[in-house]
């Protein structure tokens, strides 16, 4: 019985992992503006107004906001 918790112990002492590719998905995401004129959008989970002004501009959107940038057509990631 001894031999268990010893085994338990040091499995609940280990320090978490993490794999570096959750890491990267988890960090914001930048996007070119392909259309003509001017966008702005308010990201659908942070609140956070995005205006891209120009064609070309890049602009870094927070990582829970980028799903839904995806789906504009006006929108790429750079």
């Amino acid at each position: 019985m001894e031999l268990k918790h010893e085994a338990r112990n040091s499995i609940q002492n280990q320090e978490p992992t993490v794999d570096s590719h959750t890491i990267t998905e988890k960090e914001s995401k930048v996007f070119e503006y392909t259309g003509d004129a001017n966008l702005t959008l308010k990201g659908i989970s942070s609140g956070t107004v995005y205006h891209f002004r120009f064609k070309g501009e890049k602009v870094e959107v927070n990582y829970y906001d980028s799903f839904a940038m995806m789906a504009e057509p006006d929108l790429k990631i750079a």
